[in-house]
């Protein structure tokens, strides 16, 4: 499949999914979302049946009481950036009154429908999901990044030594018009290798399915997180690269997202979801073993890559919520040659900075 067939299967996969979220949104209020998002999975279940405790007050310095204080929130997938959200499941969102219920789903686009029908309050979505659905028409808008990581590697099998070996190969990726494919092609590109021309772009669906292909001589190449990629190296495999070096040091790998309504009726709610965020930053930077078992806890890592892992992502968590300014420049090029948009977009057209640029105001002590 080439580039511009993949580029129209997403989109048509995209106006399904809003289909389905339409057709959803005429249905009456349940407990329960009916249609419910994809294959959701809880995460941190125990934060989703305690209710809200006077513990620890408030910071003092914003006036009003959340105007909902029962929220959930949807993230593409279990990863190690949410590593603050996973701790303030545990520990902070409950300090600032909230009862917070974090939910998993498939994929992106799982994360999006639940968005855009109201399944969930806000999200943690790639800023290409974010794009995606405001360019269908739905009225949201990120208000906090700072969810910056940039730990994928390029794996290889043991005879190929570098990246101009891959020519006539294959190279895995999780699916097409995903991140993982965008950062691939682009890697490839770099070293002048043209992706369906000199390299076959496969899809295997998650990493461990990548790994296994690596393994089994399905794929050649391959595109892969912690713990896969340190598992693949400890067998051999030869690593071409980092997406830190061949793409960007620091890559905006998810935007805090609500619908553009959500924000402007709740704007306590966000800012005590949002200090609760940033003390779970904090915690993380402070508290090592606290960080580490919440990665074990919900990613199921051993102890030893749940230790990696950590040392990955806790310098990059920016807690002023900021975009990585230095890199959108190689991002919205990335996102361009993707077809995702035409050129890059103002922020405004997709970011509410209201609560990035009042940090001062809101923020714990």
């Amino acid at each position: 499949m080439n580039e511009a067939e993949q580029r129209v299967t997403r989109r048509a996969a995209l106006v399904s999914v809003l289909a389905m979220v339409a057709v959803g949104c005429t249905a009456p209020a349940a407990p329960s979302p009916t249609p419910a998002p994809p294959k959701a999975t809880e995460v941190a279940r125990p934060t989703a049946t305690v209710q809200p405790q006077a513990t620890t007050a408030p910071a003092a310095n914003v006036a009003g009481k959340p105007e909902k204080t029962s929220l959930k929130i949807g993230l593409p997938v279990n990863s190690t950036i949410y590593l603050p959200i996973y701790l303030a499941a545990d520990r902070t969102f409950q300090e600032e009154g909230l009862n917070v219920e974090v939910l998993s789903f498939d994929g992106g686009a799982g994360a999006a429908q639940a968005l855009a029908s109201g399944s969930v309050d806000l999200n943690a979505n790639s800023l290409s999901g974010l794009l995606n659905l405001i360019n269908a028409g739905q009225s949201v808008k990120g208000f906090y990044a700072g969810l910056n990581q940039a730990d994928f590697e390029w794996l290889a099998r043991p005879e190929i030594k570098s990246w101009v070996d891959l020519k006539g190969k294959r190279v895995a990726v999780t699916g097409y018009g995903g991140l993982t494919d965008f950062l691939t092609r682009h890697a490839l590109r770099q070293h002048g290798l043209e992706p369906e021309r000199d390299v076959q772009i496969i899809q295997a669906g998650a990493f461990a399915n990548i790994l296994s292909a690596l393994k089994a001589g399905q794929a050649d190449g391959a595109i892969l997180p912690a713990p896969f990629k340190w598992q693949a190296e400890a067998e051999g495999f030869t690593r071409l690269g980092t997406e830190a070096t061949e793409v960007a040091e620091v890559w905006p790998r998810a935007i805090l997202a609500a619908r553009e309504r959500f924000l402007d009726e709740n704007p306590n709610t966000v800012r005590a979801l949002l200090r609760a965020h940033v003390k779970a930053i904090r915690l993380a930077k402070t508290d090592r073993e606290a960080a580490i078992q919440a990665l074990i806890k919900v990613l199921k890592y051993e102890r030893q890559d749940s230790e990696r892992a950590y040392e990955e992502v806790v310098a990059s968590l920016d807690e002023r919520g900021r975009l990585p300014t230095n890199s959108m420049p190689v991002v919205w090029q990335i996102t361009v040659a993707a077809g995702e948009v035409t050129e890059p977009w103002p922020e405004s057209r997709f970011l509410d900075r209201r609560f990035i640029d009042s940090f001062d105001e809101w923020a714990p002590r």
